[in-house]
């Protein structure tokens, strides 16, 4: 099968470049592709080729099944090979996956030239993509991307169950700390998100600007290093968010006649390098996406499913109205801030920070924590008790506390306690003393069983007596006792 401007598809395995006459032609369908989809693969393609940056409502392409004859030559980038399991039933089928897969499965694949690539392979078949939604279309994108070697995770609201154990199926919210799943994976190469739209206003190109312009996006570049922010939100979906259930759905059909109306006027499509591969790779795995299409076009509409888990979305308190889960802007921080970091290289130095740690480890005694995904990994989800020491390198009484806390730790290497250090400076730092409501340094907290024991506690000098009972009713299972420990922390106060 298929897709390109004005090419055709194969049913078999010869192969190859430019213009040609099909031998026989089965089936030939315009299928169209609108709103934040269309955005989104227009900015691939000038991602890819720069100046090639045409800016329209509507995208145009036209699948044609058949086959061909020995010493045709077909363009390699929009040619796939029909699997025998495939039948003359299928051909719908297979045309609305290829319309499917442009946006959310190959569009989404990380662009080799920013990892070190050969400036001829443009994707590349290993990464980690984040796939919102829990829709046909949002499963189709996860289980895609899954076939041709992604590390996938499927954020969604519901129970979502998907046939493919390496894709990670998440709640916007992670954990017992309800942690926000894009803090939770940490860093990612794109998001593809079937749910709605975060790219407004943004411009069709790949510079600073663009980024600039999108809260959320700036933050998922500088925070977690996603290169690509992939909608497949279609003008329906828009239309339908916007007037609602009782008005939506004629304003949609209006819509979609506007566009089979004027279908001359859409822009066509270019094949994108590699995208035949990406087709054949979804067709012999029996990948496929289909869905009701009225008119002589196919496009994709929207679906009851779809605005009801936009609209039950949980939402982020602190994020003026952003979805939970993606990072949002505190009252510390602002865009532009957010944006300097990334330009001064504040990446380098989160990757530093988490090799530091990982140096820092080499003390027997104490464990180096990083961020709010390391806490929950080592500590909550593993259900400790433990001792948290939070510090920052600006900190002279958290430098001057340090020796001390390891010789705590090593005199009680007995009592299972774990002893832990995390920095709180940095994004990740950051974001860890937000969660804990934690705003100076040193402070102490503990854990009981993964879960917070009693209150912070600020302390100035070790070896304390203060800390040395907050611990005593950690270790023995007693309850806190606010009232005792303020006593013990007025008379030490008194005696230094």
């Amino acid at each position: 099968a298929l897709y390109s401007l004005k090419n055709a598809a194969v049913r078999s395995s010869r192969i190859i470049t430019t213009k040609t006459s099909l031998s026989s032609v089965f089936k030939t369908h315009e299928t169209f592709l609108d709103g934040a989809e269309w955005i989104s693969v227009q900015k691939f393609q000038a991602m890819i080729t720069p100046n090639d940056n045409v800016i329209s409502p509507v995208g145009k392409m036209e699948v044609v099944i058949g086959t061909i004859a020995d010493n045709c030559f077909i363009y390699i980038d929009s040619v796939a090979s029909i699997p025998s399991s495939f039948s003359e039933k299928d051909y719908d089928t297979i045309i609305m996956t290829i319309s499917a897969s442009l946006a959310s499965v190959h569009c989404a694949l990380p662009i080799a030239s920013r990892i070190g690539g050969s400036s001829s392979d443009f994707t590349k078949s290993n990464g980690k993509v984040v796939v919102i939604g829990a829709s046909d279309h949002a499963r189709f994108a996860a289980r895609g991307l899954s076939s041709i070697g992604m590390e996938v995770f499927l954020i969604s609201t519901g129970n979502t169950r998907i046939d493919d154990s390496r894709i990670t199926v998440l709640n916007p919210s992670v954990g017992d700390m309800e942690i926000g799943f894009c803090s939770y994976i940490g860093e990612f190469d794109s998001i593809v998100d079937t749910v709605s739209d975060e790219q407004t206003n943004v411009e069709f190109d790949d510079s600073v600007e663009s980024w600039r312009k999108s809260g959320v996006l700036t933050l998922l570049r500088t925070r977690h290093n996603c290169e690509q922010y992939i909608s497949t939100m279609t003008q329906s979906q828009k239309i339908i968010e916007e007037n609602g259930l009782l008005f939506g759905p004629g304003k949609v059909k209006e819509h979609l006649q506007r566009i089979s109306k004027n279908s001359a006027r859409a822009t066509s499509i270019r094949p994108p390098n590699g995208f035949g591969k990406t087709v054949q790779t979804l067709l012999e795995n029996g990948i496929t996406l289909s869905w009701k299409s009225d008119g002589e076009g196919i496009i994709r509409s929207w679906s009851v499913p779809q605005f009801w888990e936009l609209a039950s979305w949980p939402r982020d308190a602190a994020g003026s109205n952003v979805r939970f889960g993606l990072p949002v802007v505190d009252d510390l921080d602002t865009i532009s801030n957010e944006l300097e970091m990334f330009e001064e290289g504040e990446r380098e130095k989160e990757k530093e920070e988490l090799q530091q740690v990982e140096k820092s480890n080499s003390n027997p005694f104490v464990e180096e924590i990083s961020g709010v995904n390391g806490l929950a990994q080592n500590i909550v989800d593993e259900k400790r008790n433990a001792l948290l020491f939070l510090s920052a390198p600006f900190c002279r009484t958290c430098k001057s506390l340090s020796p001390g806390y390891t010789r705590l730790a090593r005199t009680r290497q007995e009592s299972g306690l774990m002893f832990a250090k995390a920095n709180t400076s940095g994004p990740l730092g950051k974001e860890l003393g937000r969660k804990l409501a934690v705003n100076s340094v040193p402070m102490f907290l503990l854990f009981r069983d993964g879960e917070r024991f009693g209150k912070p506690l600020s302390i100035n000098k070790l070896p304390s007596k203060t800390l040395d009972q907050a611990l005593e009713y950690l270790t023995t299972g007693s309850e806190w006792d606010s009232d005792a420990l303020d006593a013990i922390k007025v008379n030490e106060r008194r005696k230094n």
